[in-house]
């Protein structure tokens, strides 16, 4: 991204459930599940995916929600059950929905590409050492995740030996500087929780992509409102960051979800914000 390519972090939800996020809520929402009405009709169907596109078209994470919801579609194409839908969301994960075109850079961990295939795989192989058949399994799903070419960049020797006949050895010793831009994405423990229950309002006018600007102890949305506190524990990252000559730049919401805090009745909404740091030059 320093460099002007196109590129997208394969993240997961560990920390949160995809019921969880403000868009795949208010399709739910949208399709007005009553009581006693177990199934869901096209019509509703097809009304609540209208709503969903008409309020979210904009939003950073509105393909996350159309794939899922074409996920369900293509293997449940007669009858729509709520029950199916519901578990379908809690048991899906983030990657598996997350697309790019041939031009996008998608960047992930071995784990998370795991299932997955791409035309081209470049492996970053840094102090990695396949001591035991565990990381020998590990490495072997990475190499396989390639469909046409594969590049691996390691500083080990145990794939000298592998001989193949279109492998092409190459010994690099330039030594490369660190980017100039540091990109953050922030969790649960990185922010202030207990902050947004007084930010409701404001919230509830953000969509995922909106622009955030970094203040000294957290965001504010682009009129100028605070938005979200930093945790303790961030701002020693931050000046982690600063000491390595890093300095904040801009920020944007990465998502928006619902968080239940156990003293309250009612769940409220929290912004997970992306921040990017700049290196001085």
């Amino acid at each position: 991204m320093d460099k002007g390519l196109p590129a997208k972090l394969i993240q997961t939800n560990e920390k949160f459930n995809l019921f969880d996020l403000l868009e795949i809520r208010y399709f739910i929402e949208s399709l007005d599940f009553s009581p006693g009405k177990y199934t869901i009709s096209d019509d509703t169907w097809k009304s609540a995916k209208k709503k969903l596109w008409d309020k979210y078209k904009e939003s950073e994470k509105i393909d996350i929600c159309i794939n899922l919801i074409k996920d369900f579609e293509l293997s449940n194409p007669k009858r729509k059950y709520r029950s199916d839908f519901e578990i379908f969301i809690r048991e899906s994960k983030l990657e598996d929905f997350i697309n790019a075109d041939v031009e996008t850079v998608l960047v992930s961990t071995i784990h998370k590409a795991k299932g997955k295939e791409f035309d081209n795989v470049i492996l970053m192989l840094d102090g990695f050492n396949p001591d035991n058949d565990e990381r020998k399994r590990v490495l072997y799903v990475a190499m396989t995740r390639a469909k046409n070419n594969l590049s691996i960049h390691l500083n080990g020797s145990y794939l000298d030996d592998i001989s193949s006949e279109k492998i092409e050895r190459k010994n690099d010793n330039f030594k490369y500087k660190p980017s100039n831009l540091l990109i953050s994405q922030l969790t649960h423990k990185d922010i202030f929780l207990n902050y947004f229950i007084l930010k409701q309002d404001a919230i509830a006018k953000l969509k995922g992509g909106d622009r955030l600007i970094i203040t000294n102890d957290g965001c504010s949305d682009e009129s100028g409102k605070s938005i979200l506190k930093f945790s303790n524990s961030y701002k020693q990252i931050i000046a982690e960051f600063e000491s390595r000559g890093y300095k904040p730049a801009e920020g944007k919401i990465n998502y928006i979800l619902y968080w239940q805090k156990e003293e309250l009745e009612n769940e409220i909404l929290i912004v997970l914000p992306e921040l990017r740091f700049l290196k001085k030059i």
